[in-house]
């Protein structure tokens, strides 16, 4: 009896540490129990790495799409001018051919029915029936349907290369998820094991875990993913005027100093928290999910949002786009990274 027993337990021991061990390789932001705090520190800075690593990707990946789309609205621009300019210059040459053969009674009428204009623009009966005037005409009309015929190629070869971009979002987001989750589950377990090694020595006086404050400055997305993401290209000829800093959906957002906060809808920028900092710089937050709490003043490390994708957000990973603005709120903004980098 006390066999059987003792060959259950094992069973049961075997099949935990296999779960564990699948669990830390398939999560890799996953503490052992065994691991010491500076194994689980060491996991939280590799997590954080391959999650910053894959936040620059994915921000590549995203504004290289944008930038296609630009220019495939220029190249759809410059083919409606020269559809147009083609539709007139048809038009006079074929009216000054007609004149210049109306007296031999010739039928030109089938150089023009052709689905392909270049080939009534080059045609030799045309050209060397029409007199100097009408050749210029008909040359710019060659010209004309050509940069088209080029235009239309181009067009083609850029919607291509844009749905590539678009895969190539799509397949760094769910990159750019998992290494974030890995992060969150890293940060979890580092927190945890301050917060126990505090409990278990109560006598030291340590402080609870909080987002360190350096240079007078603390993480507005603490544990998040991001990446020097300022002045990349965005949609419509736009510049980034901020870092996105990627966590998941409804993570806090801190007040980086302490000031008062106020709210407001920010077109592009979704729902946006707008923090006057008492040291003079307004610290902008946008496309967060909801606000926490009213407009009000706000000690530094004070929850005021939670991360989220209103505006134009809707359909990149959920983040918060961070701006720091030295002059204020009305004033351009400057690049956060130097910054975020050391707080977060």
């Amino acid at each position: 009896m006390r066999i059987r027993q003792l060959g259950a337990v094992c069973r049961v021991l075997f099949a935990a540490g296999l779960a564990l061990a699948i669990l830390t390789w398939a999560y890799p932001g996953a503490a052992a129990p065994g691991d010491s705090p500076a194994d689980i520190e060491q996991r939280l800075v590799d997590a954080k790495n391959e999650a910053n690593a894959a936040a620059a990707r994915f921000t590549d990946a995203q504004s290289r799409y944008e930038q296609l789309g630009d220019k495939i609205a220029i190249v759809q621009q410059k083919i409606k001018g020269r559809e147009a300019r083609a539709k007139d210059l048809h038009e006079v040459a074929k009216l000054r051919a007609v004149v210049a053969y109306k007296t031999q009674g010739a039928d030109i009428s089938v150089i023009f029915e052709t689905d392909d204009p270049l080939e009534g623009v080059r045609s030799s009966v045309l050209l060397n029936a029409a007199n100097g005037s009408d050749k210029q005409a008909v040359a710019e009309y060659a010209e004309v349907a050509g940069d088209l015929a080029a235009q239309r190629d181009r067009l083609a070869n850029d919607r291509e290369a844009q749905r590539e971009a678009l895969d190539k979002v799509a397949a760094e987001r769910k990159l750019l998820d998992a290494k974030v989750a890995d992060a969150e589950t890293a940060q979890r377990n580092f927190e945890a094991k301050q917060q126990a090694a505090q409990a278990a020595a109560p006598q030291s006086g340590a402080a609870a875990v909080n987002a360190p404050v350096i240079d007078g400055m603390m993480c507005p997305v603490p544990g998040a993913a991001f990446d020097n993401d300022w002045g990349q290209p965005r949609s419509g000829g736009r510049r980034h005027q901020g870092n996105d800093l990627f966590a998941a959906k409804g993570t806090a957002n801190l007040a980086v100093v302490s000031g008062t906060v106020t709210f407001g809808d920010a077109g592009l920028g979704g729902m946006g928290a707008y923090l006057a900092g008492d040291n003079g710089v307004t610290y902008v937050y946008y496309h967060l999910s909801e606000y926490v709490g009213g407009p009000r003043r706000v000690s530094q490390g004070e929850v005021i949002g939670r991360v989220g994708q209103t505006g134009n957000a809707a359909r990149t990973a959920p983040h918060t786009h961070f701006e720091t603005r030295p002059g204020g709120r009305r004033a351009g903004a400057v690049n956060p990274y130097p910054t975020i980098s050391k707080t977060c």
